[in-house]
């Protein structure tokens, strides 16, 4: 299950300016909430019950009560609970359908959707856009910057899709701007943390795993990636009707 902090993160392009002050004042006091009345936690906002209500469900829970026992289990959970098969279950809780469906209305409007990613992650995208391009020719992957630079310069208004779990790399940040100055659509795909890309893009997507090296190499799992970018694919072959 993902933890309360997680589901703020998912869904902080939602939250009103109240609601950003509750997360801040949950934080900060996790115990005396998890143990608090809803009426006790609305009066302390100067609001009413539904408003606490509402912002629970946005974060995914089902009502107050769920909200409460979640936060009292993360509380009381080690979190070394961190398990390869905990992290997997997480990718699926992550997936907002409603985000995912205005991407996939973007890329089903555009005239052409570019994707962008490097090394393990870029071979990964490769072999996802593949997919893709048999629903709909539209789709393209590009590897070398230079390619997707030109690409950027000599379109307008189309969709660019940048992957890169740190969301720091500085190639995909360099042409992520660029097309931004553009006016072009941007969608991003990064692990679910605070990174540059998801500050210069229209829509971010995320998946969430944990950063792995063994004797130098990298062994992240790339396996929400996947996730992530395979219910796209659904989406979008069910708008399709295909």
């Amino acid at each position: 299950m993902l933890s309360f902090q997680e589901r703020v993160k998912n869904k902080e392009n939602k939250l009103t300016e109240l609601e950003e002050d509750l997360v801040d004042y949950i934080l900060k006091n996790k115990e005396a909430v998890s143990q608090t009345k809803i009426v006790i936690l609305s009066q302390k906002f100067y609001t009413v019950p539904n408003t606490i209500t509402r912002f629970c469900k946005k974060l995914g829970y089902e009502n107050f009560s769920e909200f409460k026992m979640n936060l009292k289990q993360e509380l009381t959970t080690p979190v070394s609970m961190n398990s390869h098969k905990h992290i997997l279950l997480k990718n699926f809780e992550l997936i907002d359908k409603e985000r995912e469906m205005k991407v996939v209305q973007l890329m089903q409007r555009a005239k052409s959707v570019n994707f962008y990613a490097l090394d393990q992650t870029g071979l990964l995208t490769k072999m996802y856009v593949k997919s893709l391009f048999a629903l709909d020719d539209k789709f393209q992957f590009f590897e070398y910057q230079q390619e997707m630079k030109k690409k950027i310069l000599n379109s307008s208004h189309e969709v660019f899709f940048f992957v890169s779990l740190s969301g720091e790399t500085s190639s995909v940040l360099e042409l992520a701007e660029l097309a931004k100055s553009r006016n072009h659509k941007l969608i991003s795909l990064t692990n679910l943390t605070e990174n540059s890309l998801v500050q210069i893009v229209d829509i971010p997507l995320y998946c969430l795993t944990q950063k792995e090296e063994v004797n130098g190499y990298d062994t992240t799992d790339k396996t929400p990636l996947l996730l992530v970018l395979q219910s796209l694919y659904y989406s979008y072959r069910g708008i399709l009707h295909i």
